[in-house]
């Protein structure tokens, strides 16, 4: 038996159905496969996650409601694999039945295997993995097979590349997705496993030297996750992605459409495109009453639709540091004095929504609030503590309960419009409370808290409700997918957000992602005093306008020409609002590295291309265009000193007073060169 699905090669080998990429099928590793407790393992190393002795045989391939179904099963259990294709994307999943007698233990279930990855020529075959972490998100770094210890020799190897996560901060270390390029052939092969607590993948030799990619949730071997099933009970998968490209922008494009088909986000586009959050570079843990008064009709001014009180709202604690108080979610009345209710009326007196910040997940040590032991997350019989919080279960009806009336008072009693749900500490492995393993339990209440999330979006459908894991370290598609808003980094340093944001829209939609503009620094992180320079206030600018802009900072302090900027920023993040609905990303440069000289990105369609191009170090380059140019006009700064000329596919660009800017760029049919100065 052989077919093609989705640009992916199968074929029947020795009775297993294997799936192939660049080169095809090559060697016998099923479409998924299981690793049950007790089975025999035909490698000498147990690291590798396939090879299993009873391997999973064919049993059937049929079509059912559009997905492609693949049946195997071996002595003990039958496995599911089903395919859905999306435009040239495939989504995967898995599901497992225990036909036995007798209850089995899972140690891993391999959602999708691919072989066929260029194993002759490791040397020209290419990873790039997603680093991430705080303030440094979506870091992509491109080495050769052979670097990363993958090399041809004359013995097999039991050299496995792979990324893994277990802790409730699915994106904490790395993102779990990756793209693999064969760059002798001009292929490429974009992933991710679509989980929001333990994942893992492997890149590995499988029979006569060749390459397997094996994708999975969590496994036993790397995450301590374990899932018992009884005699005809069943488990299934997260899901996992893959497509298939002749170019690095083309899978990022491909991937880019993948999740706007599964995204569960509607009404995006009347999400506001600007708010003001007094967190950053103004109020941080300790907004007051008095000084939020003063920056309302200021940020009002400016155009910001929402105005957000972040953390410091809640909880009477005279603290610098409120969060080891946090978890009862009631008003501060030593920070506001007349009520939060007083505060979020005075702000939809200037037009705005108001917006309010919680981290629900977690409750302080010093907060009062109890809840039934086995409401928290337990690992060896103790509360998991991290920086003086401990984790809440939303399995358990109670913590389901109380936080559902957290939410209904934040809205109903102090007039929250949007709100900030945020979480600032990683539960580790998971829980042994009620689940099989840690990593079941981890598994089980991430699900939880993404439906009891779900459940408020529809209790309050006019409420927007943002995403934020300390900036980006839950930046997985299972999270992301149901979130119209999407903080993806809390970067302080202005400078080093546009590496993140060059990057971001490989990981996130363009119409989820925020990016905070902080015009005025006050030395706290940056070397700074007095007024910001008008530069400072137009790169900041810049890097709100990309994405759904969180302006910050305190505005009070500029001038009219650069209150005149800011103005002219928001005016434009908000125009941009429809275009982000539809277009996809562009790459200039490839993926950008903390650094880089200049950095840039794009957002396009068929028509034209919204440009921002960054000079971080050099202030005259050459930027690539993905067709030819017909015109090409400097919309931010609208009197930006920036001489640019287009020539064929070519972007020339040399800034003077100001060191970013946006570009309009309007597609032309043919290489025809456009030349001015603006």
């Amino acid at each position: 038996m052989e077919f093609t699905f989705c640009g992916l090669q199968f074929s029947e080998r020795n009775g297993m159905l294997c799936a192939g990429a660049f080169d095809g099928p090559d060697c016998c590793v099923p479409v998924s496969d299981v690793r049950i407790a007790g089975g025999d393992i035909l490698s000498p190393s147990p690291a590798k996650q396939p090879f299993a002795a009873d391997a999973l045989r064919l049993e059937e391939v049929r079509r059912e409601d559009g997905r492609l179904i693949i049946v195997q099963r071996n002595a003990l259990c039958r496995v599911k694999t089903h395919l859905e294709a999306f435009g040239d994307a495939l989504r995967v999943c898995a599901s497992v039945e225990n036909l036995s007698a007798q209850d089995i233990v899972l140690e891993n279930v391999s959602i999708f295997n691919v072989s066929g990855l260029a194993a002759a020529r490791m040397e020209h075959t290419y990873l790039y993995r997603f680093y991430n972490s705080h303030h440094c998100e979506c870091q992509p770094r491109r080495l050769s097979f052979d670097d990363l210890g993958m090399f041809a020799t004359e013995n097999r190897t039991f050299r496995r590349i792979g990324g893994y996560n277990a802790g409730s901060w699915s994106t904490k270390e790395e993102l779990p997705q990756a793209i693999i390029e064969d760059a002798e052939h001009e292929k490429f092969l974009f992933f991710q496993i679509e989980s929001c607590g333990g994942w893992d993948w492997e890149v590995a030799e499988g029979w006569a030297k060749a390459l397997y990619l094996s994708l999975s949730g969590g496994t036993f071997a790397r995450g301590g996750w374990k899932k018992r099933l009884a005699p005809g009970e069943r488990y299934a998968t997260r899901f996992a992605a893959l497509c298939l490209g002749t170019s690095l922008n083309g899978v990022v494009q491909e991937m880019t459409r993948y999740r706007r088909h599964t995204a569960v986000i509607g009404g995006a586009a009347a999400v506001p495109s600007v708010l003001f959050n007094e967190y950053m570079y103004l109020s941080w843990d300790t907004p007051a009453e008095e000084r939020t008064r003063a920056l309302v009709p200021v940020a009002a001014e400016c155009g910001a639709e929402v105005y957000v009180l972040d953390c410091g709202w809640h909880d009477d604690v005279d603290e610098v540091k409120i969060y080891p108080y946090v978890g009862r979610w009631r008003e501060s009345r030593l920070r506001f004095p007349h009520g939060v209710r007083a505060m979020t009326d005075y702000i939809r007196s200037f037009g705005m929504k108001a917006g309010l910040w919680i981290e629900p997940e977690v409750v302080g040590t010093r907060s009062g609030e109890e809840y039934p032991e086995d409401a928290y997350i337990h690992t060896n019989g103790q509360r998991v503590l991290v920086a003086g919080r401990y984790f809440l279960d939303f399995r358990h009806k109670e913590v389901r309960r109380r936080m559902g009336e957290t939410i209904a008072r934040m809205v109903e009693e102090y007039g929250a419009q949007y709100i900030k749900v945020d979480c600032n500490q990683d539960c580790g492995r998971g829980t042994e409370v009620a689940s099989d393993s840690c990593g079941d339990g981890l598994e089980q209440t991430s699900q939880a808290f993404w439906d009891w999330m779900n459940e408020q979006r529809a209790k309050y459908p006019s409420v927007l409700f943002e995403s934020c894991s300390s900036g980006g370290m839950r930046m997985d598609w299972q999270s992301l997918r149901t979130s119209p808003v999407i903080s993806v980094s809390d970067q302080v340093r202005y400078r080093k957000f546009p590496y993140i944001i060059g990057n971001i829209f490989s990981a996130v939609l363009p119409e989820q992602a925020a990016f905070w503009s902080y015009p005025v620094i006050d030395g706290k992180y940056e070397p700074k005093d007095g007024r910001p320079t008008d530069d400072e206030v137009a790169v900041n600018m810049v890097n709100g306008i990309m994405g759904r802009m969180h302006l910050a900072s305190d505005l009070r302090k500029l001038t009219p020409l650069q209150c005149g900027l800011v103005r002219q920023g928001v005016t434009l993040a908000k125009e941009m609002s429809e275009f982000r609905q539809h277009v996809l990303p562009y790459l200039p440069f490839g993926f950008a590295k903390f650094g880089d000289e200049r950095a840039a990105v794009g957002l396009m369609d068929e028509k034209e291309m919204l440009l921002g191009v960054w000079g971080l170090g050099k202030k005259q380059f050459d930027v690539p265009l993905p067709r030819p140019a017909e015109s090409c006009t400097a919309i931010y700064p609208a009197a930006a000193d920036v001489s640019v000329c287009t020539e064929g596919k070519t972007l020339h660009v040399c800034f003077g007073t100001y060191s970013a800017a946006v570009f309009r760029i309007v597609f032309g049919a043919s290489d025809t060169s456009t030349r001015g100065t603006v």
